[in-house]
């Protein structure tokens, strides 16, 4: 019983873990639709999401704008419910000129892993998320900014085993946010080893087995040695690829 309840922390402790990680990817991936431009479309939800008009009026000063204000337009707004205030935040509010601009297959994207991962935490499946470290421009141009967020998937983790087995970590980068939301395509994949202990645990059994003969199944104890998981470390830093031709609304200088 002592046993069980020495484990019963650890076990409880392991989902947690993992719960973290996924609040942490969110909440990345929830930021990055703070930095983008608001449209007319976007006012539109923030009202019939009964958000109040002074909110959106701060978001609107907060962010730039590329909101159109036509006759047409506020009137079509004024009808769907959007205050007369918030109109005449969108007609006064800091407004942005884009312009369209290709990222070309191949565009190389460095980015750094936003927390720490472990094959012990994370499932198969399970979407992880990175950030960009350096600006990309084309011609000049901001296309995806730092700190924009990168979408992966876990496509292998499994923990350290016995007899000295090593944990795996397998991950594929999907894509990367420009500065207008839209996701950039990436195909990048990764891999980490743990540390594997299985040369140092066989070679511990076959002195073992030598010596203690014949209480040689003694060595089968050397088997609850466990490798160790694989990390991905905060901060660690590597290069990702877009994987297609992709247009994008940038901002102009």
């Amino acid at each position: 019983m002592r046993r069980f309840a020495f484990l019963f922390p650890i076990l409880t402790v392991i989902p947690v873990c993992g719960q973290q990680l996924q609040v942490a990817a969110k909440t990345l991936q929830q930021s990055q639709g703070e930095v983008t431009p608001l449209t007319n479309e976007d006012i539109l939800k923030l009202v019939k999401s009964g958000i109040a008009a002074d909110v959106i009026i701060a978001k609107l000063e907060k962010s730039s704008c590329i909101c159109q204000i036509s006759t047409t337009d506020l009137r079509r707004l004024k009808s769907e419910g959007v205050a007369d205030e918030v109109l005449f935040a969108m007609i006064n509010a800091k407004r942005t000129e884009l312009q369209r601009v290709t990222i070309p297959k191949n565009t190389t994207v460095e980015i750094e892993a936003a927390y720490r991962i472990s094959s012990q935490e994370v499932n198969t499946g399970e979407a992880i998320s990175f950030r960009v470290v350096t600006p990309v421009q084309i011609n000049g141009v901001i296309v995806i900014d730092s700190g924009a967020i990168v979408t992966g998937r876990v496509t292998k983790a499994t923990r350290g085993g016995h007899f000295g087995k090593a944990g795996r970590l397998s991950w594929l980068l999907e894509s990367v946010a420009a500065v207008d939301g839209t996701k950039v395509p990436l195909e990048t994949t990764g891999r980490i080893v743990g540390d594997s202990k299985g040369a140092k645990v066989a070679t511990q059994m076959a002195i073992t087995g030598s010596l203690l003969w014949p209480i040689a199944p003694v060595a089968l104890l050397y088997g609850f040695k466990r490798g160790e998981n694989a990390y991905l470390a905060q901060g660690r830093r590597f290069q990702a690829s877009v994987s297609a031709d992709t247009t994008v609304q940038a901002r102009s200088r």
